[in-house]
């Protein structure tokens, strides 16, 4: 058997991990890289009419993003995930694409490829044990965003855990992470926050509050960009807590992508706070609504979480210059993003020109992922014979493959296109 990283290599984004047998080809997610103009695929497919399956763990678009893509490469075979994140899934596939022709990206597929690729879906249920040609698997929740699971696979013999994007912490959405495995040869583990934990959340949650409580104060405006799954939900349960006189504007994928979380209400903690939540806000449906939440103090949850795209560029295109509001960043910001750019430079494009931003900026760790603590109590708890570690940037994968290593572990740090043999 040997691993294949096309993509998720000693970066965050387009996850995609090939295990290959003499007589099988299985892929682990299929996502694409957003950077700041134009998307990025995973690598070294020659071929793709040859893949047996694909377990997708959940639906964020650097873990589905390169479906079609590959598809349009012909990519056949029945691609395995829960039924929450099918639905996700056919959600941001397609505004993804809508987003794509829009701004003239190469896509490198065609819209057919998308209705090819969710039909090639087959549903999975947590904690029931699947089969498909003598290889047998099973998701576990993996409490990052709703529907996501890890993967669990016995191939030939072998037993694989890819852990897909975890977190072993309960957020105000989300249960904690299913952590009791059955006994694991090799582990691909993420290694997104692998040299840090994460503050507290209770007093991350004081710290943003206070800030959107500050920006009102001076008459401004709170833009609060989200991803559309998971961290849209939670923001909205956050501010629900606190009785703002200022109105709470909800704009951009998230608002569908909140209904069908609500249409699964066993993958969240407590669907009827989030239903309750959702009945508090201003939900964006024209241009004229935006125009009316920047012409008054107010709150503003929208997409993109990263800045590179959505309704949220509509707002910046306004406010960037104004020093009373504010940017409240709620996520991980990944390279070649406008969000990092922002974090690093206080500039972002905004219609295709670098500007200064005059307003606020401030960032909160309210991750979806594990810490560095996290982490290693997972790696060690399973006690893998080898472990991989994946979709980090370089410093966080090379700190726990040396963490791993000093542990006796046979731990690797794969590099993009690297094939082992396991």
């Amino acid at each position: 058997m040997r691993l294949v990283f096309h993509g998720g290599a000693r970066e965050v984004g387009r996850s995609c991990i090939e295990i290959a047998t003499q007589s099988r080809r299985l892929l682990l997610d299929c996502g694409l890289k957003i950077a700041s103009h134009d998307a990025e695929y995973p690598i070294n497919f020659p071929t793709a009419n040859d893949i047996d399956a694909a377990f997708i763990t959940h639906a964020h678009l650097d873990h589905t993003g390169a479906l079609p893509f590959l598809d349009h490469r012909g990519m056949d075979c029945p691609i395995f995930m829960t039924k929450t994140t099918r639905e996700l899934t056919r959600l941001i596939l397609k505004d993804a694409f809508k987003v794509g022709k829009i701004t003239h990206q190469h896509l490198g597929y065609e819209e057919v490829d998308i209705k090819k690729v969710l039909n090639c879906i087959k549903r999975v249920v947590v904690d029931t044990k699947g089969n498909i040609d003598g290889i047998s698997f099973e998701f576990f929740d993996a409490g990052h965003i709703p529907g996501s699971a890890s993967v669990y696979l016995d191939v030939e013999g072998t037993k694989v855990l890819y852990t897909g994007d975890i977190n072993t912490g309960e957020t105000l959405l989300l249960h904690e992470a299913e952590t009791e495995f059955p006994e694991i040869d090799i582990l691909i583990c993420e290694s997104t926050y692998g040299t840090r934990d994460h503050p507290l959340r209770p007093k991350e949650e004081e710290r943003f509050i206070e800030a959107v409580k500050d920006t009102l104060s001076r008459g401004g405006s709170a833009i609060v960009p989200v991803f559309a799954i998971g961290r849209a939900q939670e923001i909205l349960l956050m501010l629900s807590k606190y009785k703002f006189k200022a109105p709470i504007y909800f704009d951009g994928m998230c608002v569908e992508a909140t209904n069908i979380i609500l249409s699964e209400p066993e993958d969240i903690i407590d669907s009827d706070a989030l239903e309750d939540a959702v009945g508090k806000v201003k939900l964006v449906k024209s241009d004229g609504d935006r125009f009316a939440a920047i012409n008054r103090p107010s709150i503003i949850v929208t997409t993109s979480g990263m800045m590179t795209g959505g309704p949220v560029m509509r707002y910046l295109n306004y406010l960037y210059n104004r020093p009373n509001s504010s940017i409240l960043l709620t996520g991980y910001q990944a390279e070649d993003t406008n969000g990092r750019l922002l974090i690093e430079k206080r500039e972002v494009y905004v219609d295709g020109f670098r500007k200064k931003v005059q307003c606020r900026v401030e960032q909160f760790d309210f991750s979806a992922h594990s810490g560095m603590s996290q982490l290693k109590s997972l790696v060690r708890q399973v006690k893998p014979k080898k472990v991989f570690f994946v979709h980090g940037e370089e410093h966080s994968v090379l700190a726990l493959q040396e963490w791993a290593s000093a542990l006796g572990m046979e731990a690797y740090a794969p590099e993009l296109g690297d094939v082992i043999d396991v």
